[in-house]
């Protein structure tokens, strides 16, 4: 498989990997190449998740990257009251 996401982008995805997945280090997050398809790979063996939840939450991690709907400009402020 190819690349999930163009060079330009990887930074900040593997900036968002790091934020999530703490025990991850840089030589497993360069170990990925950009390809999302491996992270279930190395959650297994970093966190000793079952292949189901690693798959899961890096479904998830995919979908928060990529947003199906179009760009939300609202963002709500919940100190306000509606």
């Amino acid at each position: 498989m190819g690349r999930d996401f163009s060079r330009s982008k990887w930074p900040e995805v593997r900036d968002l990997i790091k934020m999530n997945w703490e025990l991850i280090d840089d030589n497993e997050i360069d170990s990925l190449k950009g390809r999302l398809d491996l992270l279930s790979d190395k959650l297994q063996k970093i966190y000793s998740y079952s292949k189901e939840r690693a798959d899961r939450e890096t479904h998830e991690f995919k979908k928060e990257l990529n947003p199906k709907k179009g760009p939300s400009y609202f963002v709500p402020n919940k100190n306000l009251i509606y």
